[in-house]
């Protein structure tokens, strides 16, 4: 069998264990679910499992991955459709920050998706950061404020955060997040 082929099958079964382990960690989060768990949902031997994951952070780190890659790509799409830097604004922050509120309605143990004691969590934070920062960059050419768009990234990223605290429910996130935008859109003049 030829290597790339190979790396072909491996990749195809490192992506089907992460759809079963993204299941396996919204249901039970990350201290409750084991190796087991994943195994079986993937339909693969404990052995088997930790080839391609040796550790259950590896695996979880992956969902995570992947959870994010999948939602940064559906926003960058649906921006798009946007004409205004407001409106792209918004609508960033809102669906990338009510996302694991909505998903912890569902799944109460989601929780863990979003413990930014976990490196992989911490790193979808960062890419988010960046996303944002880019996206400021552009609407805060010949804003007054005295601010790096990187650092009102990162402001209004951990804002968002402490809501997923302070919120009962995602509308109630998805208003704070519009507040807090409107907020920052004041603050640089637009």
């Amino acid at each position: 069998m030829s290597q790339k082929l190979t790396q072909g099958i491996m990749a195809e079964r490192r992506r089907s264990i992460v759809s079963a382990a993204t299941d396996v960690f919204l249901r039970y989060g990350y201290a409750r679910t084991t190796m087991g768990d994943v195994a079986d949902a993937a339909k693969l031997s404990r052995p088997a499992l930790y080839v391609l994951f040796p550790k259950k952070e590896d695996i979880f780190a992956a969902v995570v991955k992947d959870m994010n890659d999948r939602k940064l790509a559906e926003l960058r799409a649906s921006m798009k459709n946007l004409r205004s830097f407001e409106r792209r604004l918004h609508h960033c922050c809102e669906e990338w920050g009510a996302h694991g509120m909505e998903l912890m309605e569902v799944h109460p143990d989601a929780r863990d998706l979003f413990d930014l004691f976990r490196p992989a969590v911490q790193a979808i934070y960062d890419e988010f950061i960046r996303v944002l920062t880019e996206l400021l960059s552009e609407g805060m050419v010949g804003s007054k404020l005295k601010v790096r768009p990187s650092q009102l990234a990162r402001n209004l990223t951990f804002a968002m955060r402490g809501f997923k605290e302070a919120a009962i429910d995602g509308a109630e996130m998805r208003k704070m997040i519009a507040l807090e935008v409107d907020t920052v859109l004041a603050a640089i003049g637009r």
